[in-house]
Protein backbone atom coordinates (compact mmCIF):
# COMPACT_ATOMS: atom_id res chain seq x y z
CA UNK A 1 0.00 0.00 0.00
CA UNK A 2 1.34 3.68 -0.87
CA UNK A 3 1.79 5.94 1.88
CA UNK A 4 1.75 9.35 1.62
CA UNK A 5 5.40 11.15 2.22
CA UNK A 6 3.75 13.26 5.40
CA UNK A 7 2.88 10.07 6.98
CA UNK A 8 5.52 8.33 6.29
CA UNK A 9 7.49 11.83 8.46
CA UNK A 10 4.98 10.91 11.09
CA UNK A 11 5.58 7.26 11.39
CA UNK A 12 9.21 8.12 11.70
CA UNK A 13 8.99 10.97 14.38
CA UNK A 14 6.81 8.78 16.44
CA UNK A 15 9.39 5.65 15.91
CA UNK A 16 11.59 8.06 17.12
CA UNK A 17 10.33 8.12 20.40
CA UNK A 18 10.92 4.23 21.25
CA UNK A 19 14.04 2.63 22.16
CA UNK A 20 15.85 1.44 19.39
CA UNK A 21 15.79 -1.72 20.36
CA UNK A 22 11.99 -1.87 19.79
CA UNK A 23 12.07 0.57 17.03
CA UNK A 24 11.70 -1.42 13.76
CA UNK A 25 8.85 -4.02 15.68
CA UNK A 26 6.88 -0.54 16.57
CA UNK A 27 7.35 0.32 13.08
CA UNK A 28 5.96 -2.67 11.60
CA UNK A 29 3.74 -2.98 13.98
CA UNK A 30 1.79 0.87 13.58
CA UNK A 31 2.22 0.09 9.51
CA UNK A 32 0.00 -2.71 9.58
CA UNK A 33 -2.47 -0.72 11.69
CA UNK A 34 -2.55 2.29 9.42
CA UNK A 35 -2.69 0.10 6.68
CA UNK A 36 -5.45 -2.21 7.83
CA UNK A 37 -7.23 1.50 9.10
CA UNK A 38 -7.16 2.12 5.39
CA UNK A 39 -8.18 -0.94 4.34
CA UNK A 40 -11.57 -1.18 5.93
CA UNK A 41 -11.80 3.06 4.74
CA UNK A 42 -11.60 2.02 1.08
CA UNK A 43 -8.28 3.86 0.25
CA UNK A 44 -5.46 3.09 -1.09
CA UNK A 45 -3.25 4.97 0.36
CA UNK A 46 -2.51 5.91 4.13
CA UNK A 47 -1.88 9.35 5.45
CA UNK A 48 -1.31 11.13 8.58
CA UNK A 49 -4.52 10.17 9.98
CA UNK A 50 -4.58 6.28 9.35
CA UNK A 51 -0.48 6.15 10.45
CA UNK A 52 -1.61 8.16 13.88
CA UNK A 53 -4.30 6.25 14.72
CA UNK A 54 -2.29 3.27 13.59
CA UNK A 55 -0.08 4.31 16.05
CA UNK A 56 -2.64 4.88 18.76
CA UNK A 57 -3.78 1.16 17.99
CA UNK A 58 -0.21 -0.27 19.10
CA UNK A 59 0.41 1.80 22.37
CA UNK A 60 -1.21 0.17 25.47
CA UNK A 61 -4.47 1.87 26.59
CA UNK A 62 -3.08 2.66 29.94
CA UNK A 63 0.09 4.74 27.79
CA UNK A 64 -2.45 6.60 25.31
CA UNK A 65 -2.72 9.40 27.75
CA UNK A 66 0.36 10.18 26.90
CA UNK A 67 -0.14 10.45 23.21
CA UNK A 68 -1.87 13.80 24.20
CA UNK A 69 1.22 15.96 24.14
CA UNK A 70 2.76 14.11 21.74
CA UNK A 71 -0.11 14.31 18.88
CA UNK A 72 -0.27 18.24 19.74
CA UNK A 73 3.28 17.99 19.58
CA UNK A 74 3.67 17.11 16.01
CA UNK A 75 0.89 19.57 15.19
CA UNK A 76 -2.40 17.65 14.95
CA UNK A 77 -5.78 17.57 16.97
CA UNK A 78 -5.62 15.64 19.56
CA UNK A 79 -9.72 15.69 19.70
CA UNK A 80 -9.95 14.17 15.68
CA UNK A 81 -8.23 10.96 17.39
CA UNK A 82 -10.48 10.88 21.09
CA UNK A 83 -12.32 7.67 19.58
CA UNK A 84 -9.22 5.84 19.34
CA UNK A 85 -7.41 6.85 22.07
CA UNK A 86 -10.29 5.71 24.77
CA UNK A 87 -10.70 2.90 22.72
CA UNK A 88 -9.26 -0.60 23.72
CA UNK A 89 -8.42 -1.36 20.23
CA UNK A 90 -5.71 -3.73 18.86
CA UNK A 91 -5.09 -5.20 22.66
CA UNK A 92 -7.05 -7.79 24.21
CA UNK A 93 -9.41 -6.71 26.73
CA UNK A 94 -9.09 -9.84 28.62
CA UNK A 95 -5.55 -9.84 28.68
CA UNK A 96 -3.82 -10.80 32.40
CA UNK A 97 -0.54 -11.13 33.75
CA UNK A 98 0.05 -15.15 33.90
CA UNK A 99 -0.61 -16.30 37.17
CA UNK A 100 2.36 -16.02 39.45
CA UNK A 101 3.94 -19.74 39.65
CA UNK A 102 4.62 -19.36 43.46
CA UNK A 103 8.78 -19.95 42.04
Amino acid sequence: MEWTEEADNLLASLARMVPETLRELATMSARGEAEGIASEAGVNEVDVDEAMRGWIRITPPEQRNGLIAVIESLGLEPERYAEELESPEGWDEEFEEPPDSGM
